[in-house]
């Protein structure tokens, strides 16, 4: 036996400390594993529930994607994504989930989103406006989607704190636009009444692009450009999206437009450039609005039906009135689907006439109430929008009169009054004799080339059953005589993902060399 010495001792002390430092570090790890190792279970659950609802490989267009700090409807660190996303890429788009990954500069946040879709119920477009909403963590400045295959950073865009007027009108997306009239008709109508113009542009004959830009550029209206969905890169062949979508995607840009004024507007509506609305029951929009809305929490929209006119336009700048266009007006007939003006917080989507989502809204007035009432729509049996599609010009004087004309659904209630209507003609032609607008306005169109092409293309496409109805199904030809501006952009495309691939824009801007038709 080896005797027991002091050195003995002191080598047996340096054995035991580091055993005694690697027990209390796997201890450590053991608890750590203990309190947050059922975060990878639940990540593997959930992935697992969607992958049941996954059917194929598809693409998503992300238009936009916006941080609110405090929303009314969307609470607070809202995330809205507004998207076009191919539908048969999953089950149902309604019922299927995401996860969006919000960043700060100390926190990382992982939440769970809610998808709905807006669409015509009657068309059969393969791809539909979504909107991608969620909750996040304060400040974010870092906006991800997660997927199975990685991550895609997307751009962040802030909504307006403030709006020019409390009623604000969306434009859909001009396309192929020559008839400038439409144009000045609809700025000084709604100026007059109490709305602000935000006008989405995609092609535009050139001096009408110049004389809009301009005219945004001095505040009268908010101009913004509108792009087409394309893919830089994609893992295999896909249906084209803008053969397979809804003219050019007006759901999308109104679900944006949206989101951009959610919290500053009163009031909201969803128009195209030729439809014009008269208070006839008020003085101004707003008054109108707040009248129909009579303080009911369960009104989801205004819902005002759109009634065809036939009318004249002139070539020259100098012709141009409100009064020879209403004086010569001849009706045609009422559309199916109306238009909707809304209060921003009854409303986080649309589709071109109205919202798919909100009518599925509960509504509880008191505690004691047990079954919910649903929002709906208010269908206005006074007032109509009168849609000043149909413009022919004329080279003589037309039949004029100082006859205010009638209120279409009244037969006693004039349109506006005359002193509004002469107010209207001054700001028209005060507009157009602008110093800055010379150069432009000497050069608008004369005379129309895509217009009545595309007219007769798409009422074409209407006979036929299940079409998606859109322009890109047109053989529209470039004139080389007619100067176009397009929307363009620097496209990104995220790397092959299931079942989604998704694609964005930077960059915004126009350009003269893709044409008016692509």
């Amino acid at each position: 036996m080896l005797p027991r010495t002091k050195n003995w001792k002191q080598v047996k002390s340096q054995l035991r400390l580091p055993w005694g430092i690697i027990f209390l570090i796997l201890s450590f790890i053991c608890l750590l594993i203990w309190l947050f190792g059922g975060s990878g279970s639940e990540d593997l659950q959930f992935y697992d529930e969607i992958k049941l609802m996954e059917l194929g490989e598809e693409n998503a267009f992300i238009h936009s994607a916006y941080f609110f700090e405090e929303s009314k409807s969307l609470g607070k660190n809202a995330i809205a994504i507004v998207a076009t996303m191919h539908r048969g890429a999953v089950t149902d788009l309604d019922d299927y989930r995401l996860r969006i990954v919000g960043t700060n500069s100390t926190k990382r946040l992982v939440t769970e989103a809610r998808l709905s879709t807006e669409q015509d119920p009657d068309e059969g477009c393969e791809y539909t406006t979504v909107l991608i909403q969620t909750n996040t963590l304060d400040s974010m400045s870092k906006l991800e989607i997660e997927t199975r295959d990685g991550l895609v950073v997307l751009p962040i865009s802030t909504p307006k704190s403030e709006s020019p007027k409390p009623v604000v009108f969306c434009i859909a997306p001009l396309f192929a636009a020559e008839q400038w009239q439409s144009f000045l008709m609809q700025l000084h109508v709604s100026k007059k009444f109490g709305a602000h113009l935000h006008i989405y542009m995609m092609t535009m004959v050139e001096y009408y692009y110049q004389l809009v830009r301009q005219l945004g550029e001095l505040g009268a209206v908010t101009t913004q450009p509108w792009l087409s969905p394309k893919f830089s890169q994609v893992g295999k062949p896909f249906l084209e999206p803008n053969r397979n979508s809804e003219l050019r995607l007006p759901a999308a840009a109104f679900t944006d437009c949206l989101m951009q004024y959610k919290e500053a507007a009163q009031f909201i509506g969803f128009m195209e450039i030729e439809d014009l609305l008269f208070p006839v029951n008020a003085q101004s929009y707003y008054e109108e609005f707040e009248r129909e809305y009579e303080g009911s929490l369960q009104v989801s929209a205004l819902y005002y039906q759109i009634m065809e006119q036939q009318s004249i336009k002139y070539s020259s700048p100098e012709q141009q009135s409100l009064s020879a266009v209403l004086t010569n007006a001849k009706p045609g007939e009422t559309l199916k689907n109306g238009r909707s003006i809304i209060r921003p917080e009854r409303f986080n989507s649309t589709w071109a006439h109205y919202s798919n989502q909100v009518e599925k809204v509960p509504v509880y007035l008191s505690e004691e109430q047990e079954e919910p009432h649903y929002l709906s729509k208010k269908k206005i049996s006074t007032n109509a929008v009168l849609r000043f599609k149909n413009l022919e010009y004329v080279t003589e004087e037309p039949f004029n009169s100082t006859v205010i004309p009638m209120n279409p659904v009244s037969i006693d209630q004039q349109l506006l009054s005359e002193e509004q209507l002469k107010e209207i003609d001054a700001g028209i032609k005060e507009t157009l004799l602008l110093p800055t607008l010379q150069d432009y306005v000497k050069k608008l169109p004369t005379e129309d080339f895509y217009s009545t092409k595309l007219k007769e293309c798409l009422e074409n496409q209407k006979h036929k059953k299940g079409q998606c109805l859109n322009t890109r199904l047109c053989n529209l030809p470039n004139n080389d005589k007619i100067p176009c501006r397009h929307s363009d952009g620097l496209y990104h495309s995220a790397r092959v993902m299931k079942p989604y691939t998704y694609h964005f824009v930077t960059e915004y801007y126009f350009t003269r060399n893709l044409g008016c038709y692509e």
